[in-house]
């Protein structure tokens, strides 16, 4: 009766190990990126780590991505453009424009509750936004649809920011106040007493309106 050779660890370690699949690291290293966020800061993300937990070599990173902030921005270009099909489908509903505002800010919020990390990538973490052209691409819609819910005209013009700053003053100061109220909420300097989603999304409502009809 013949038996199985034997294997030491390494050998098992090889035969349990995934195929490795070029095709597939920059996803597992976006996927990797975005774990540590869900549940650590911006600052625990590093290429070393991402390729660690991937399984390649720390140099691969930057054979899929030129910089780590230009993978962190990707990530936050993602749940941009999420948050611009949400305006989108808030735009289609045709509410009043206060109910319709008051939406946009309620939904700011919830998404800093869920994401806070995402919420710091979006809004200014990283210094040169411009490195990836995607994340420019997808905040810029965004903006175009929230100016078309505050204001009622599509007046947003990214290439013509001079231009796009008078225009859109109004929207401007609403994103402002919309990421001011989202981030505080978040960090746990504005409390909720109550501790509820409903609460919270009252007290926001309650805010949205004194901004709207002037405090």
């Amino acid at each position: 009766m013949s038996t199985p050779p034997e294997t030491d660890g390494r050998n098992a370690v090889a035969q349990e190990a995934k195929p490795y699949h070029k095709g597939n690291v920059p996803a597992l290293l976006m996927a990797a990126a975005e774990r540590v966020l869900q549940t650590e800061n911006v600052e625990d993300v590093s290429a070393r780590r991402l390729c660690r937990e991937v399984g390649v070599t720390s140099a691969n990173f930057y054979n899929h991505y030129p910089s780590l902030d230009y993978l962190l921005l990707e990530i936050a270009a993602k749940y941009f453009e999420g948050r611009t099909r949400e305006r989108r489908r808030l735009l289609k509903r045709r509410l009043p424009r206060e109910e319709a505002m008051i939406v946009a800010a309620q939904s700011m919020v919830e998404f800093g509750i869920r994401h806070p990390q995402i919420l710091r990538l979006t809004f200014g973490q990283i210094r040169d936004p411009s490195i990836n052209p995607n994340f420019v691409r997808a905040s810029d819609e965004g903006f175009r649809i929230l100016v078309q819910i505050v204001q009622g005209e599509d007046v947003y013009t990214p290439d013509d920011l001079e231009l796009a700053h008078r225009r859109c003053q109004p929207t401007y100061g609403f994103m402002a106040f919309m990421y001011g109220v989202a981030y505080l909420l978040t960090r746990e300097v504005i409390a909720n007493p109550e501790g509820t989603r409903a609460a919270r999304r009252r007290f926001v409502e309650d805010l949205t309106r004194s901004v709207i009809r002037g405090v």
